[in-house]
């Protein structure tokens, strides 16, 4: 006995590097028998203390990694002791799972091994990412006392993260189409298809050619229905997709032509005029226009009415002068259209145009009571045409301006006072000649009334002879007068008078009276209580004005 435990005792110097008395080596190997290893390990096993040793202290487990790890990558796991003795552990690597998958190599005995602290064990981290918890333990002699298992272990967990493994490959986006062109800014995508090894996971179309940042907010989930574009005309989009590892695709674009319905009409900002002129060729000094995509005609008229976009007479640019068929104060408007059709508004500006060396007067015809006559209607109606070889600037009544119609009429009621007044209109050209016609009429209000009821005020006839009639407030004689001519007797009957007119072409002046008046003499006082105006206009129609009438629809004296 004592010669085999002499044959181990070198062994075991060299293996625990420890120098031991000879007792000691007798203790071991006395303790191997008596703890009952030989019951388990009999020969040919060695009675050795190869994983046997008491090993007390606090363990530690240490990657050798703090970061995560990638599919497959070695993890070694460092397994440390604070406070135990040395000497030979076997040490076991488990994963997940618990299933061994690294263990210490070396002389082993039974469930020993031969390595010491620390003790570091090597496995390929999982396939899968995720966060894992393995342990690593070791195998020895748990106590000192006698009592304890010899085979236990004890162990210690460690944490390791594995990865997702790194995807470098960009999607691509195969397919991006919008319509050719469009009517509004709101565009409808019509196909967009990407792919990606792994998968799309954004999708994003800008107008900008840049590669867009994988962070940026702007990406979705599913591929756009639709693009906004910032203005008509030619709009170019980029299709761009991304996957989860932030890799961005290249761009594919798509250009569409958006032309928008145009409602909004030009606006005139300048036109301008010469104030006066000697010619009937007018320059223009400013004609300005401008649209919301362009203006595509100019047109000046004489007429605020708009004109259609169809009209004959629009130009491409503003004309340089306008042109009047007389002199006279003129006003011209100018328009501008676009290619949609729109017309502007108007601008207008007026030129005065006289012609040197006019000096002829205008020619003005009078429908009123003749001078001299007596009425008892307080408002007389002065009625009449003024022409001009030239133009007529203006007409006055009794030194107030009253409208002047195209064809030269012109109509005014005039108040009149108690006794006589003086009636006096001019008719201006623009070279200020001037035609005047003066007459005096009395107004009575005592005098006794005669009134005409037919024809009708300001009726149009072709027929050359007319029926007049009317009533008178007692019993005397009417006589009627046409033009200033002869006077003719009306057909009485009770207080009713009628007689037939002969109407020539032109302005028609009938003057009625009560009493019978010679030809060559002025109505007699209190005796002109009426009087109707016929003027002849074209194809021998006949008008005929009423002082009262005129009053009441709002002609001022």
């Amino acid at each position: 006995m004592k010669t085999l435990k002499t044959a181990v005792l070198p062994v075991l110097f060299i293996m625990m590097g420890v120098v031991v008395i000879g007792v000691n080596a007798h203790a071991q190997s006395n303790y191997f028998s008596a703890r009952g290893c030989t019951d388990c390990h009999s020969a040919p096993v060695a009675a050795t203390c190869a994983g046997c040793h008491h090993h007390s202290g606090s363990i530690a487990a240490t990657p050798n990694k703090t970061t995560a790890y990638a599919p497959g990558e070695t993890v070694t796991v460092t397994l440390s002791a604070s406070g135990a003795r040395t000497g030979w552990i076997g040490v076991r690597l488990y994963d997940q799972t618990g299933a061994e998958i690294a263990r210490s190599t070396g002389t082993q005995s039974g469930m020993g091994g031969s390595a010491t602290y620390p003790a570091a064990l090597s496995a390929p981290a999982p396939a899968a990412p995720g966060a894992y918890t393995w342990r690593i333990a070791y195998f020895g002699n748990e106590d000192g006392t006698g009592t304890g298992d010899v085979h236990s272990e004890k162990s210690v967990n460690v944490s390791i993260t594995v990865a997702s493994a790194t995807d470098t490959t960009v999607p691509v986006v195969s397919v991006f189409t919008l319509p050719a062109a469009a009517t509004s800014l709101n565009v409808p995508v019509t196909a967009f298809t990407a792919t990606d090894n792994i998968g799309v996971t954004g999708y994003l179309v800008t107008q900008s050619a840049t590669a867009p940042a994988a962070a940026s907010t702007a990406w979705t989930a599913a591929a756009p229905s639709n693009v906004t574009a910032a203005a008509a005309g030619t709009a170019t989009f980029y299709a761009w997709a991304k996957d989860a590892a932030g890799n961005v695709s290249l761009a594919k674009s798509a250009s569409v032509v958006i032309t928008l319905p145009d409602t909004a009409a030009p606006v005139v900002s300048a036109f301008s005029l010469p104030a006066t002129s000697t010619s009937l060729t007018i320059p223009v000094t400013a004609f300005v226009a401008t649209d919301n995509l362009a203006v595509a005609g100019y047109l000046i008229t004489q007429s605020a009415a708009a004109p259609a976009a169809s009209a004959a007479g629009w130009l491409s640019a503003p004309p340089a002068s306008v042109t009047v068929a007389a002199a006279g104060s003129v006003t011209f408007y100018a328009w501008a259209k676009d290619a949609a059709g729109n017309v502007s508004l108007a601008k207008s500006a007026t030129v005065t145009v006289t012609v040197a060396g006019d000096t002829t007067k205008p020619v003005l015809t009078i429908s009123a009571l003749a001078d001299g006559a007596y009425t008892s209607k307080s408002t007389l109606n002065v009625s009449g045409v003024a022409t001009d070889d030239v133009a007529v600037k203006s007409v006055t009544v009794n030194d107030q301006p009253v409208t002047v119609n195209a064809d030269g009429s012109f109509s005014t009621a005039l108040v009149l006072t108690t006794g006589a007044n003086t009636v006096t209109v001019i008719a201006t050209d623009n070279a200020g000649n001037q035609q005047t016609d003066s007459r005096s009429i009395t107004y009575d209000p005592t005098a006794p009334v005669l009134a005409v009821s037919a024809p009708a005020d300001n009726i149009t006839t072709t027929e050359s002879f007319v029926a007049l009639t009317g009533s008178i407030s007692e019993t005397s004689t009417v006589s009627v007068k046409v033009n200033n001519g002869s006077p003719q007797s009306a057909s009485i009957s009770g207080t009713t008078f009628t007689t037939t007119v002969y109407l020539v072409p032109g302005i028609n002046t009938i003057d009625s009276a009560q009493g019978s008046i010679p030809a060559e003499a002025p109505l007699q006082e209190g005796r002109c209580v009426c009087h109707r105006h016929y003027s002849n206009g074209r194809r021998g129609q006949h008008r005929q004005r009423d002082p009262q009438r005129d009053l009441s629809s709002g002609r001022a004296g």
